[in-house]
């Protein structure tokens, strides 16, 4: 049976595949000419379009008792691949036909996500996460967002509620930086994130001119990320928008409570985080600590966001 190019199995949440995407462009290159198949969330596999050399996608919607892993068995249990490359050490990939590698996990240690992908590759270098855009993702943003001088983009969601800044305290924030006199005045302000997010950004608008205002919540990841790409500056809770801005180039700063940005941080020279003071950082597999009702960002204030987006912005002078 001849080899069938390359299969790489990717993680689900859209922030754990976009931190292990500077690896997979690694794998790519490094194969460069063999045809890839990629395996990913429904979710994630818009990321995968324009990947260099093209590739197969196959997206994997979830299914108990873990049926989704038998159907991508049965899918591919006829092909074999020159390397199996499964960032989640899946069952699955095990009964496949073809040498396998995984990430090594760092049992006990705080390393950052990115290097832990990058482990996959046998080296200790990192690699940083990228996108693959078209021009056809900035052809279609709003005239609002393409002319704008300055813009401030807003991820003020996340995927449970104890990551979540209170959304009051963004539009708070919006508004003083973008104030005459503030560190992005006159800016365009952008909320992200998907449309679980549009009351957020509803309440985010109320503290602005509607002039300056464009709510891009419920937008395709692509879509997002050419407007993340011409950001003066995002702001967002730990989140997989956060980790769209940061992998798209914008200057990004995360905020975090019950998560570790040791392990989660934005990534990237222009990236930075600040979290909130008094909150213990446990985070498990299953989040068990984060809570799924209510906030634990609280002890986060606005002039605290607003003083480390101002050094973030003006590259640490006062």
């Amino acid at each position: 049976m001849a080899a069938d190019g390359i299969l790489i199995i990717t993680g689900s949440m859209i922030g754990d595949v976009i931190l292990s995407t500077g690896a997979i462009a690694e794998i790519v290159r490094r194969h460069a000419g063999a045809p890839v198949t990629v395996v990913c969330s429904p979710g994630t596999a818009i990321l995968f379009r324009h990947i260099p050399g093209g590739a197969e996608v196959i997206p994997l919607a979830k299914k108990k008792r873990g049926g989704h892993w038998l159907d991508l068995w049965r899918r591919l249990r006829g092909r074999r691949f020159a390397r199996i490359y499964d960032f989640r050490n899946s069952v699955a990939s095990r009964f496949l036909n073809g040498p396998r590698v995984t990430p090594k996990r760092a049992e006990g240690e705080t390393v950052h996500k990115v290097l832990e992908a990058s482990s996959i590759l046998g080296e200790g270098a990192a690699l940083s996460p990228v996108l693959w855009l078209s021009d056809a993702e900035t052809a279609g943003l709003p005239d609002a967002v393409k002319s704008a001088k300055r813009l401030l983009v807003l991820g003020p969601g996340a995927t449970r509620a104890g990551k979540t800044w209170p959304v009051e305290r963004f539009g708070d924030l919006a508004a003083r930086l973008t104030e005459r006199g503030g560190a992005l005045a006159g800016a365009v302000v952008v909320p992200t994130g998907g449309p679980m997010d549009r009351e957020a950004a509803a309440v985010i608008g109320k503290a602005l001119p509607a002039a300056r205002f464009v709510d891009m919540t419920g937008a395709d990841l692509l879509t997002t990320a050419a407007v993340m790409a011409r950001a003066d500056l995002f702001v967002g809770n730990d989140s997989g928008m956060m980790h769209l801005a940061a992998a798209s180039g914008a200057p990004t700063l995360g905020l975090f409570g019950p998560t570790n940005e040791r392990l989660y941080g934005p990534w990237g020279g222009r990236a930075a985080a600040v979290r909130a003071p008094g909150v213990e950082v446990v985070f498990g597999k299953t989040s068990k600590t984060v809570s799924r009702t209510e906030t634990q960002m609280g002890a986060l204030t606005v002039d605290e966001v607003s003083a480390a987006a101002k050094r973030l912005v003006t590259g640490g002078r006062p």
